[in-house]
């Protein structure tokens, strides 16, 4: 779904911004939303520090009603359905940005969040699709939110093996790089995170049985099934001998 050509750039965007907005709530459990309170929520998800004037901002939430992006019932918003097709796109072109981003750059957190957030509106369906195969297809961000699926990722699974993999799934005593992971568990993310395991970083896998144990720096951790196949890394092409 594509908004109105002629629409103004800068309201697209801002447009765009809502719908990631609203998008996000949902998956936190926080939909509908309070359009009232909407300004000072959009001031925290943006990445530059604007004061986004409310009453441009009530004339955009309208201008989403009007074209169907939105419900409105009463006080509150919600996605609609073409609004929740159009939002996937563009949470898809930012989270895969984020991953672009930090597996090829290790660029900083602070810069990750403000780049994604200004490339998203700018990748085209040919573009994001490319990126997406580049990256063998990742199921999440670096912040562990899950990446909207396509039709590329839909039919990759009939292709070759990809360069990144569950750790599970690396020969015993290989080492890799962890590149994203993958799970609803964050509690159990922070307690991983506490021991060095994080994007970036090395990983060996040590033993599969009787549990899975793998080395992060001089930390051996044992791991559960689930995290084997939560944790993916990429591995390095081995030149032929």
């Amino acid at each position: 779904m594509r908004l109105p050509a002629t629409m103004m750039t800068s309201t697209r965007e801002q447009i765009e911004e809502l719908l990631e907005l609203c998008w996000t709530a949902a998956e936190d459990g926080l939909e509908p939303l309070d359009r009232a309170r909407l300004p000072t929520q959009l001031r925290c998800f943006l990445p530059h520090p604007i004061e986004p004037d409310h009453a441009v901002q009530q004339d955009t939430i309208e201008a989403m009603v009007q074209h169907g992006l939105l419900l409105a019932e009463g006080p509150h918003i919600r996605l609609s359905e073409a609004g929740r097709l159009k939002a996937q796109e563009v949470v898809r072109r930012h989270r895969l940005t984020e991953v672009l981003l930090h597996v090829l750059l290790d660029v900083s957190d602070a810069s990750l969040e403000s780049t994604a957030c200004q490339v998203e509106h700018i990748l085209n369906a040919e573009v994001t699709e490319a990126v997406c195969l580049f990256l063998s297809h990742p199921p999440s961000c670096p912040h562990g939110r899950a990446i909207p699926r396509s039709r590329c990722c839909q039919a990759s699974r009939a292709t070759v093996e990809p360069l990144v993999v569950p750790v599970a799934r690396l020969p015993l005593g290989e080492t890799a790089q962890i590149v994203f992971i993958h799970t609803v568990r964050h509690a159990y993310l922070q307690r991983l995170s506490a021991f060095g395991l994080a994007p970036g970083r090395p990983i060996r896998l040590c033993q599969t049985h009787p549990a899975l144990v793998v080395r992060v720096g001089e930390t051996e951790l044992a791991l559960d099934d689930q995290a084997g196949q939560e944790i993916f890394v990429r591995r390095t092409p081995r030149l032929a001998s």
